[in-house]
C-alpha cells in the first residue's frame, strides 16, 4: 500500500517557485478552475506539479486516476513526462495524457457494440485521415452508382460525421459508414461521433469514466472546439469530477479548426469554474517582455481586463536584441541570417544549432528550399520540422515526439554508449510500462536491465536500421505495443516505424563512422529549426527570426485589413502573437520581397523597441 505525504508537508519538485496564487492552483481540492496564463507562464509544468501533488499526498487515490487532455500529442507526451519523472512509475501510472482524438478512438473501440444499430463498426477498425490520397488507397466507395470523388464531403466532419449518431442521417451517409465498416476503417471525426454517441446514451459508460477519473486537466483550452466542449460536457457536468482548464485566449489560433472563444466563459458558466490569471513569464529577457506586453494592450478588447505580465527574471537585456532587417532576396535573407547564427554562437559557445528557430506564417517547404544553400555553404544545417519524412509517412517535428521514436532512438544510444542518465532512466521508464516490471523493486529492476539487454542485441548498425527496429518490435510483441500505447492500434504504427527508419537510416549513411553525430542530426540537434507559427506553439529558443516576413506570406492579415474583417485580423494577430513570443534572448523580423505585413508592424514600429539589425562581412 502506497504511503502519502501530508499535504501540508509536500513541496513542489524540481525547486519550482510557488506564490499564493500558484499555491491555490496546485493544491486546489474543491473548486473547478480556468487558468488564463500567457506566454512563459510555465502553464505545463503547473498543470505536472498539480499532477504530482495530488497523487503523492493521497488527493487522488488509488485506483482512481486524472486524466489530461490536450489537442497535440507533444502537448500531451511533454505533460505525461513530466509527471512519470517526478512521481515514479508507480503512482504516475495512475496520470493519463491523452488528446482528444486518443480519447475518443479508445472509447469507440472498447465500447463499439453499444453504437446505435444502423452503425456497425467493427471493434477492431483501423483509423485514418481523410485526405486527398485516402481513396487512393482504397477501391472507391459508389454512391448512386458512380465513385465517390467528393473531397470536401469527406474533409468535412460535420457534413459525414454529425456528432450525436443517435438519429439515423440520410442516406448517403448511411452509405459511406457502411463501406467504412466493411472495410474497417474511420477517420478522426467518425471516431469522435462514435465516442460521443456512446457516452451520450449509455449511462454505464459514463459512470465508468466517472469512477475512473477524479480530476480533468484540460490543456491549450483556448483551442478547444465544440464538439470536444460537448463531449466533456455530457460527461463531467454535474459531476464531483474536479476540472482545471489552463490556456491564454491571445495564443488561440485553431479557430479555423473549429475552437471557441467563449471557451472560458462556458467552462464558467456550465461548471462554475473559478477565473485565475497568472500574469508572469518566466521564459523572455524583459525588452521582449515589453513587446508582448505591448501587442496585448492592443490585443485586449476593451471590455476585457488587461493583464501586464511581469518578467521574473532578473538579468540584464542585451540593447539590441529585437531587430528588423530587409533584403533584396530570400538568398541574401538566409545568408545574412546563418552568418548571424555562427556570430552569436562564436560569442556563446553554450549555444548550439537547435537553440535558434526561423519562424514563418506559411510554406516552410518553399522558404526551406531558397535557404538551405546558404546554410550549407555557412557550415549549418536547415531542418524544415514541418516536412514529411516520406510520403504518407509522419511529419518530422511529430516523429520527434513519438514515444517509439523516443524509445529505438535510446535503445540505439544504449547500444553505442552515447546515452548519458536522463536518457538512460528515460529508457527504463518506457522499458518498465512495456513489462510491468517495478523500478523500485531490486528483483524487478535486475530482470528489466536483462530485459533492455535483449532488446539492445537486435541492433545491428552493420545492417539496416529497419532490421533492428523489427526485431525489437518482434522481441516486445505488437500487441504488447499497442496495449500500452493505444495510439498505436491503427495503421499509425506502420507510418513511425516507416519514418523513423528511413529518416535514421539516412543519418547514418551520411556520418558511417560517426554515430553520435548520426543520433544528433536524427533529433536535430545540430541543426537549425524551420517551423511555421503553429508547428512552434509552446516551444522556446533562445533566438528567434521571423523570416519571410511580408504582405504576401502574411496574406491573410492583408486581406483581412482590406475587407476589414476584425475577427480575421484577430486570428492573424494573435498568431503573430505566438510567434514572437517563443524567443528568449533574442528576436528578429526580415523580409526578402513585398510590403511588411499590416498592423502587426504598426505593433512593432509603436513598441519604441525595434531596432535596425548590425551590418555582417
Amino acid at each position: 500500500m502506497s504511503k502519502y505525504l501530508l499535504a501540508e508537508l509536500w513541496e513542489p519538485s524540481d525547486s519550482f517557485i510557488t506564490t499564493e496564487t500558484l499555491k491555490k492552483i496546485i493544491k486546489g481540492k474543491q473548486k473547478n478552475l480556468s487558468i488564463l496564463a500567457g506566454p512563459g507562464a510555465g502553464k505545463t509544468e503547473i498543470l505536472a506539479q498539480r499532477a504530482n501533488f495530488l497523487l503523492q499526498t493521497g488527493e487522488c487515490k488509488s485506483p482512481q486516476k486524472i486524466l489530461a487532455l490536450s489537442f497535440k500529442v507533444d502537448a500531451a507526451t511533454n505533460i505525461k513526462n513530466r509527471v512519470d519523472l517526478r512521481c515514479g512509475r508507480e503512482i504516475s501510472r495512475r496520470f493519463d495524457s491523452l488528446t482528444f482524438d486518443a480519447f475518443f478512438i479508445s472509447i469507440a473501440h472498447r465500447f463499439s457494440s453499444l453504437l446505435p444499430d444502423w452503425v456497425e463498426m467493427p471493434a477492431d477498425f483501423d483509423v485514418y485521415p481523410f485526405d486527398r490520397n485516402w481513396w487512393d488507397n482504397y477501391e472507391r466507395v459508389e454512391l448512386d452508382g458512380r465513385p465517390c470523388r467528393y473531397r470536401s464531403t469527406f474533409t468535412n466532419p460535420d457534413l459525414h460525421s454529425p456528432l450525436d449518431l443517435s438519429e439515423g442521417p440520410d442516406g448517403e451517409i448511411v452509405k459511406i459508414w457502411d463501406y467504412c465498416a466493411a472495410n474497417k476503417i474511420a477517420d478522426f471525426p467518425m471516431c469522435r461521433s462514435m465516442a460521443f454517441t456512446i457516452v451520450k446514451n449509455h449511462s454505464q459508460v459514463r459512470n465508468l469514466i466517472l469512477s475512473t477519473y477524479k480530476y480533468l486537466f484540460l490543456d491549450e483550452f483556448q483551442d478547444m472546439t465544440d464538439p470536444q466542449y460537448d463531449f466533456v460536457k455530457v460527461i463531467f457536468r454535474d459531476s464531483d469530477t474536479k476540472i482545471t482548464a489552463v490556456g491564454d485566449t491571445n495564443q488561440m489560433i485553431m479557430r479555423w479548426a473549429g475552437a471557441n472563444p467563449k471557451n472560458f466563459e462556458n467552462l464558467k458558466k456550465d461548471f462554475n469554474s473559478e477565473i485565475i490569471f497568472l500574469a508572469v513569464n518566466h521564459r523572455s529577457n524583459s525588452k521582449i517582455v515589453g513587446l508582448i506586453n505591448h501587442v496585448v494592450k492592443h490585443l485586449t478588447p476593451p471590455e476585457e481586463e488587461l493583464i501586464i505580465y511581469e518578467g521574473t527574471r532578473k538579468d540584464s537585456s542585451p540593447p539590441n536584441c529585437i531587430g528588423v532587417k530587409n533584403f533584396d532576396n530570400s538568398e541574401s535573407e538566409a545568408e545574412y541570417i546563418s552568418k548571424y547564427i555562427n556570430l552569436i554562437i562564436s560569442e556563446k559557445p553554450t549555444l548550439i544549432p537547435s537553440d535558434f528557430a526561423l519562424i514563418l506564417r506559411q510554406k516552410s517547404q518553399d522558404y526551406f528550399v531558397q535557404a538551405n544553400e546558404a546554410f550549407q555553404t555557412n557550415n549549418l544545417s536547415l531542418r524544415n520540422e514541418d516536412a514529411l519524412v516520406v510520403k504518407n509517412g509522419v511529419k518530422i517535428q511529430d516523429l520527434m515526439t513519438e514515444p517509439l521514436s523516443i524509445f529505438w532512438t535510446f535503445l540505439i544510444r544504449h547500444k553505442t554508449g552515447f546515452i548519458d542518465y536522463t536518457q538512460e532512466k528515460e529508457l527504463e521508464r518506457i522499458a518498465s510500462s512495456l513489462t510491468g516490471y517495478d523500478l523500485n523493486r531490486d528483483r524487478d529492476f535486475k530482470k528489466l536491465k536483462m530485459y533492455i539487454a535483449g532488446l539492445v542485441s537486435c541492433i545491428d548498425l552493420s545492417s539496416s536500421i529497419e532490421d533492428a527496429v523489427t526485431k525489437i518490435m518482434n522481441t516486445i510483441g505488437k500487441a504488447k505495443i499497442k496495449a500500452v500505447f493505444p495510439r498505436y492500434k491503427s495503421q499509425y504504427l506502420t507510418k513511425v516505424k516507416k519514418s523513423f527508419c528511413i529518416l535514421f537510416q539516412d543519418e547514418l549513411d551520411k556520418n558511417p563512422t560517426n554515430i553520435q553525430k548520426a543520433i544528433e542530426n536524427y533529433e536535430g540537434t545540430n541543426q537549425v529549426k524551420l517551423m511555421t507559427i503553429h508547428k512552434s506553439k509552446g516551444l522556446e529558443f533562445d533566438t528567434v527570426f521571423f523570416v519571410d516576413f511580408h504582405d504576401g506570406s502574411w496574406w491573410g492579415l492583408k486581406r483581412a485589413v482590406q475587407n476589414k474583417n476584425v475577427q480575421a485580423q484577430r486570428e492573424e494577430q494573435n498568431a503573430f502573437f505566438v510567434g514572437l513570443s517563443r524567443a528568449k534572448e533574442q528576436l528578429f523580423f526580415t523580409k526578402s520581397q513585398g510590403n511588411w505585413p499590416p498592423v502587426v508592424t504598426e505593433l512593432l514600429k509603436d513598441s519604441k523597441l525595434i531596432n535596425r539589425m548590425p551590418e555582417i562581412k
